[in-house]
């Protein structure tokens, strides 16, 4: 073979070679792409096991809450509500802040296991939701809403609404049912004050008596000797006194976790004005231009006030330590004296003795609450010094802090013990048909369990 054959026939190998590694090289680039899609892939083995992963602890929370409320039915197969809280204290992974303390009251409610929210529903089934990214939240997110030590307010619920953010001049927010809520700041660092802790602080969310104590003392310009104890279960529909006194603590444990709580913008009304005591308790509200409620019983106000509950939060008339610090906070937020608060509070109230202009359209007055369809409507009225009932919200002069009517139009009614033989339901407030200096914010005024008139109405608090 020639030389130049030869070279010939090398020149031609190499080229052979050449085209047969580039065709190796995009092969295995070929092969490459698709092993890391598969692998790691919208629908790979990483994100398919990863699913698998979240999918399996999320069934396992699911399982453990099922499994306890399973063993929380009685012998006669109803939930049993003490027990259930019981057994989710004692489940493994749970969260023991997102369970209601001191007791659970009504489901649903939504407590975290392993870091995923789980709801046990009204009628028993369990479902679960996303995880919490291990930083479990016990109450809604308090987005745009003012957080300091002394304060914490959060939204009732995660589809609240935030009306006004501005501490100064009232916390406001809307919850999903379109009622409207008050933040009552009640500053955290009392519980450290020896002017009001007498010397001992409490240590925990648990220590009521100490909490309570400190709060009386701090609201103690408008304490009197009147007690938030349970009487009978004829008072406020309470079983007996542990239910009370554990629904209490309820709210004790809230205000000194949060800083406050939450009380209605308005008096809770209705659609339709109740002219008598046997007319149907209809749906409560807490907004602006309704018919307050009235004609209601101190129970029947307990009832009304629970039904306006709301992301797992628990509503009730207020205690009467709660109205104590609602006048404390209207005296160091909203300007109001205590001679305003409590000496005569015509200055700022709905009363039988005092006249003021009422200048919005949709303003309703009624001088005959017991009378169907006597209330009337006016642009621009001017209310004279005698006992007209007027409709929620009706007037900004009789409001404090965004808050409307706590000093007359209808008395409310509180879950305090008045004390007077045969007479234990407190309410105070004042009332459309009484005088402002002797009915006044502060007042408590006992009647029967079965007392019910045009002037007594419904107030709630949430917390």
């Amino acid at each position: 073979m020639s030389i130049k054959k030869l070279r010939k026939q090398e020149k031609g190998s190499k080229g052979i070679t050449l085209i047969a590694l580039v065709i190796t090289i995009i092969v295995l680039l070929i092969l490459a792409a698709v092993s890391i899609a598969t692998l790691i892939g919208e629908n790979g083995i990483l994100s398919k096991a990863n699913t698998a992963k979240t999918e399996t602890e999320k069934a396992g929370a699911k399982e453990k809450v099922q499994m306890t409320v399973m063993s929380s039915f009685d012998n006669s197969g109803k939930l049993d509500y003490t027990q259930l809280k019981t057994n989710l204290d004692n489940v493994e992974g749970i969260d023991k802040n997102t369970v209601p303390s001191p007791n659970i009251t009504k489901l649903p409610i939504t407590v975290t296991v392993d870091d995923y929210e789980v709801t046990i529903n009204g009628d028993g089934s369990v479902t679960v939701g996303e995880g919490t990214g291990g930083n479990p939240t016990p109450n809604p997110p308090t987005s745009n809403l003012p957080s300091t030590e002394d304060t914490k307010p959060y939204l009732p619920d995660d589809n609240s609404e935030i009306i006004s953010n501005n501490p100064e001049t009232g916390i406001i927010v809307k919850d999903s049912n379109n009622n409207e809520w008050v933040w009552i700041e009640v500053p955290k660092s009392i519980y450290t004050d020896a002017t009001y802790n007498g010397g001992t602080a409490p240590t925990s969310s648990e220590d009521y008596e100490k909490i309570e104590s400190t709060m009386q003392t701090y609201a103690s310009a408008y304490r009197s000797t009147w007690t938030d104890t349970f009487y009978s279960s004829a008072q406020h529909g309470f079983a007996n006194a542990t239910e009370y006194n554990n629904w209490k603590n309820s709210m004790l444990s809230s205000v000194f976790e949060n800083g406050g709580f939450y009380i209605g913008r308005y008096e809770v009304g209705t659609e339709t004005a109740r002219v008598s005591k046997t007319d149907a308790l209809t749906t409560p509200l807490i907004q602006r231009d309704k018919y307050p409620y009235n004609f209601v019983t101190c129970s029947q106000a307990q009832t009304l006030s629970k039904q306006l509950a709301t992301g797992g939060k628990q509503a009730s008339l207020m205690f009467g330590i709660q109205w104590d610090l609602v006048l404390k906070f209207i005296e160091v937020k909203g300007g109001k004296t205590q001679a305003e608060l409590k000496t005569d509070s015509s200055s700022w109230g709905n009363y039988g003795n005092v006249s003021f202009d009422i200048k919005r359209e949709q303003g309703l007055y009624t001088t005959s609450p017991s009378t169907v369809a006597s209330w009337n409507t006016t642009s621009n009225y001017t209310k004279p010094s005698s006992g007209v009932l007027l409709t929620t919200g009706a007037t900004d002069r009789n409001s404090a802090l965004g808050i409307y009517d706590l000093a007359g139009n209808v008395y409310e009614w509180t879950l305090e013990y008045s004390t007077r033989a045969n007479s234990p339901c407190a309410n105070r407030g004042g009332s459309y048909n009484g005088d402002g200096s002797s009915y006044l914010a502060s007042d408590r005024v006992g009647y029967s369990t079965t007392y019910a008139n045009d002037y007594i109405g419904v107030r709630a608090a949430l917390w």
